[in-house]
């Protein structure tokens, strides 16, 4: 369980082992960087060149988007806002239209340019196109040659024409052309043809303005002339003055009505005093209550009618028969009043529609009036302000042939070859390292081996390819803390036996195996050495010397002594006898303690072979130089209890 945690750790993604695996590969994505460099520049060299001029202006047509009241636009001006509340005042769909482009032809002859005409009429389909519209049975379709160039110069044209508008609310027109010369006459072109066009269409504009108020002035004449020729008219048929009439008989018909209603009131009070003096009721309480319901009956009027004294506070009943005399006259005279009424009834309301049709006819003769009157004055204003067209356009910046071209953009490509190089070497680093498997950071290296005990082999460096002898002798003078370490890890291991392995390191496993065993000899403890590699140095071998078990001293430095089989074998030879084992096993009855060393694939031989006897392994590997699986095999075979890195 413990190792399957580790084992997920390591696969993790480490960024700083990232960085050094990019680092380890500095070179390739150095040259892959150059490479995208020089690609950059070779596309630069090698692609047309275009180039952009600019012509900026301001026409006065922007203020006619205005939608608030003219001071208060200037107010926020000088506050610094806009008055037009976004509304874009650029002719894009003027400039960018066919008709436009149509107009333009004319002076700038855009069907001669081969930059902005492209279609081919002559064009033929390549080879295997017409091959496969032939197997398919695609017929092409006739192409009006004319309507294709045409589109093709639109195309271009609205491709490589730019109108933007800037801040202080100005049009810029941008034009892009591989000749500079040509970009900027087309883009002062286009401007003086927007400003022509505006003065033109604000000239057409007040000459209809012009005009239409010529017609209405000469509709409000006619008009003008109608009501008055009406008003005369009616003038002359019925009455020059229709109100006095119309009052006149409304006076008449008020008194005629007052006069029915005092003459109601009498022929009331006369019935009523009638009854009574025919009822003989004739007392002076009667009176009163006659007096308080006809108020009438004390007034002179009614005494002069029935020839009593007119004095108020004398009464005398009158005779039957002048009553009755005076009733009769009142009855008659109320109906003589109704017929006036009605007659003059009559009058009053023919007088009250020829006042109406009168006001009528008089106002629309006062409205024509005050429209022709308002229209001349309109017409008189417009009339002056046509003979002075004010031109507020402002040229602010010509187009002029740009120096530079502004396409292809150098910087732009060099970083982007620059960084695509970078990237590409990026990419091919972690796949050769993913290939190589090996370990380009000593915590990585650290990690995988999972020794008990782990150090760096530099100081062990000065001892490679030494003798056993001047071994002996640089450690006198100067003992390693290494060899220290790895002697107490043996010790502790209660083991006689060391097997020192390398994989692609500095230091072989023959050299720290020769300094470890100097260092660890003594007078009573006998070391013994023996390099199963295959490319050991081959030393004479003296007849003389010294034989140990089945090997021999082929060299020696006080107890410490350099072993080989004494047979014709050599020693890689030697792992694959019956006997490898009673051999080696033979030797600890003279030697104290063994090492046996080998070097990359001989390593996993020998660690295979000593498979059951479980010696202490110690392993030499470099960064960048060991594989994984090769360690990997070693693991498997022997468990690594100490590692030696450089």
């Amino acid at each position: 369980m413990q190792d399957s945690l580790k084992l997920k750790q390591v696969d993790e993604i480490n960024l700083g082992e990232v960085l050094i695996t990019l680092w380890a590969h500095k070179l390739l994505i150095l040259f892959t960087t150059a490479l995208g460099v020089i690609l950059s520049v070779y596309f630069i060299l090698n692609t047309d060149k275009e180039f952009t001029s600019k012509a900026t202006f301001k026409s006065d047509l922007g203020s006619k988007n205005s939608i608030l009241p003219k001071d208060l636009g200037k107010l926020i001006d000088l506050s610094g806002g806009s008055n037009n509340f976004g509304v874009s005042t650029l002719p894009t769909d003027q400039v960018t239209g066919r008709i436009f482009i149509e107009t333009l032809d004319k002076k700038l002859n855009f069907q001669a340019d081969p930059y902005f005409n492209t279609y081919n009429p002559k064009s033929v389909d390549p080879v295997w196109k017409s091959f496969i519209k032939q197997i398919i049975g695609l017929q092409k379709t006739p192409v009006d040659a004319q309507e294709a160039m045409w589109q093709s110069i639109v195309a271009n044209y609205v491709t490589n024409v730019e109108l933007n508008e800037t801040p202080d609310r100005s049009t810029e027109i941008i034009v892009t052309h591989d000749n500079a010369i040509r970009a900027a006459e087309i883009a002062n072109v286009i401007m003086n043809e927007i400003i022509n066009f505006n003065k033109q269409k604000k000239k057409k504009d007040q000459e209809q303005q012009l005009n239409y108020l010529s017609e209405k002035l000469a509709n409000a004449l006619n008009d003008l002339e109608i009501t008055q020729f009406n008003l005369k008219k009616f003038t002359l048929e019925n009455s020059a003055l229709p109100l006095e009439d119309f009052a006149k008989k409304s006076f008449l018909l008020d008194g005629l009505r007052e006069k029915l209603i005092e003459t109601s009131e009498l022929h009331d009070a006369v019935a009523r005093l009638l009854l009574m003096l025919k009822n003989k009721s004739t007392s002076y309480e009667n009176y009163l209550n006659l007096r308080d319901q006809f108020p009438i009956v004390d007034q002179v009027e009614f005494r002069r009618v029935l020839g009593q004294n007119e004095i108020i506070s004398f009464w005398s009943w009158p005779e039957v028969t002048t009553v009755a005399a005076v009733l009769d006259t009142l009855t008659e005279r109320i109906s003589r009043l109704k017929s006036q009424i009605n007659a003059s009834q009559i009058d009053a309301e023919r007088s009250s529609e020829a006042l109406e049709i009168y006001s009528k006819l008089e106002r629309e003769a006062t409205i024509s009036k005050a429209s022709h009157t308002v229209l001349i004055e309109h017409v008189k204003a417009q009339s002056m302000l046509a003979g002075y067209v004010p031109d507020n356009t402002e040229v602010y910046e010509y187009a002029s042939a740009s120096i530079n071209p502004s396409a292809p953009n150098r910087s732009l490509l060099l970083t982007i070859g620059a960084v695509l190089g970078l990237l590409l070497g990026g990419i091919l680093s972690i796949i050769l390292a993913s290939h190589r498997k090996v370990y380009y950071s000593k915590n990585s290296l650290i990690a995988a081996v999972t020794a008990h005990y782990t150090s760096s082999a530099s100081t062990l460096m000065p001892l490679r390819g030494k003798s056993l002898q001047d071994i002996d002798t640089i450690l006198t003078k100067k003992p390693r803390s290494v060899l220290r370490e790895l002697a107490v890890e043996v010790h502790k291991s209660n083991t006689n036996q060391v097997v020192v392995t390398s994989s692609r390191g500095k230091l072989t496993g023959n050299d720290v195996a020769r300094a470890l065993a100097s260092y660890m000899q003594s007078k009573t403890t006998k070391v013994a050495i023996i390099n199963f590699s295959s490319k050991m140095n081959n030393l004479d071998i003296d007849a003389e010397n010294l034989s140990i078990g089945s090997f021999t001293v082929i060299e020696s430095a006080g107890n410490v002594f350099n072993l080989r089989p004494s047979s014709t074998f050599e020693s890689m030879e030697l792992l694959s006898q019956k006997d490898f084992s009673k051999k080696i096993q033979s030797l600890h009855s003279n030697i104290d303690l063994l090492f046996l060393c080998a070097d990359n694939t001989d390593a996993i031989s020998l660690l295979s072979a000593l498979h059951e006897q479980k010696p202490f392994h110690i392993t030499l590997a470099k960064t960048k130089q060991t594989k994984s699986t090769t360690l990997a095999q070693m693991r498997s075979r022997l468990p690594i209890q100490g590692l030696l890195y450089d």
